[in-house]
């Protein structure tokens, strides 16, 4: 079973969404990084589209991203695992 209150779920889904926003996804090692070195990383590899928006708005969205990821599998976990 999935542990929705894992504190590291977060920063695992987040490392993964980044993907989605970087032209290369935040490596593993990451999960143990401060801020500055994110935003760092961010600046290096953020998706062209996104050049010109500031690194900590882009991981904003990443962090979104990752909380309505979570928050759907919580959802759909629980649909189909109640017995009503």
């Amino acid at each position: 079973m999935i542990d929705f209150d894992d504190p590291t779920l977060h920063d695992r889904l987040f490392i993964h969404m980044s993907a989605n926003y970087l032209t290369k996804k935040l490596p593993d090692e990451a999960i143990d990084w401060d801020e500055g070195e994110i935003e760092e990383f961010v600046e290096r590899h953020v998706w062209e589209p996104l050049e010109y928006t500031s690194a900590d708005i882009v991981v904003d969205m990443i962090a979104s991203a990752a909380f309505a990821s979570r928050m759907f599998f919580r959802q759909e976990i629980l649909r189909l695992t109640c017995n009503d």
